[in-house]
């Protein structure tokens, strides 16, 4: 549950304006556009009686490091090209702390995995959503010199198997 408070400055009741500060009493899992009743806290009717009914329409303010979809929530995490290419695990920000990964080798970027019910809780249930976490790969632009040796080695070797497999393909 989530307690707010509304600030409204000026209402008008029919007699006059003035201050009110009604609280709600949100459940967890409320998104974005909907729309809550707060009972007996508007405006008066228009014969003096009874105070109407509040409207509040929830406006959920985007957060920077999670995105959500209905109960589920997604974050990028990004790999460096070796986490990419051997594998090996990270940690994730999630709603309730930091997770360890693992990252399989050979991740490529746009891939996800999915943290079963590490989302947000679903209002009318008991159960969450998921977490969707997407890789994205960090593509170094400054190298070293040896770092650029290791790679110019890295495409030779990968150059001569894809002849390897080309010659053995056009054979058959």
């Amino acid at each position: 549950m989530l307690f707010i408070n509304l600030f409204l400055p000026h209402v008008f009741c029919g007699c006059g304006w003035f201050k009110m500060s009604p609280s709600l009493l949100a459940s967890a899992g409320v998104d974005n556009n909907e729309t809550m009743k707060v009972p007996r806290s508007g405006g008066a009717d228009p014969d003096g009686n009874q105070p109407g009914n509040l409207y509040v329409t929830i406006m959920v303010r985007e957060d920077p490091v999670f995105r959500r979809e209905g109960p589920d929530i997604h974050v990028d995490a990004v790999l460096s090209i070796t986490q990419a290419i051997l594998g090996g695990t990270i940690q994730v920000p999630t709603l309730t702390g930091d997770v360890v990964v693992k990252v399989r080798p050979g991740t490529q970027p746009g891939q996800k995995v999915v943290l079963r019910k590490k989302g947000i809780k679903v209002r009318t249930g008991f159960s969450f959503g998921d977490q969707y976490v997407h890789f994205n790969v960090s593509i170094p632009t400054d190298l070293t010199p040896r770092q650029r040796e290791l790679i110019e080695e890295f495409t030779k070797e990968e150059q001569g198997d894809f002849d390897k497999g080309t010659a053995a393909g056009a054979s058959r």
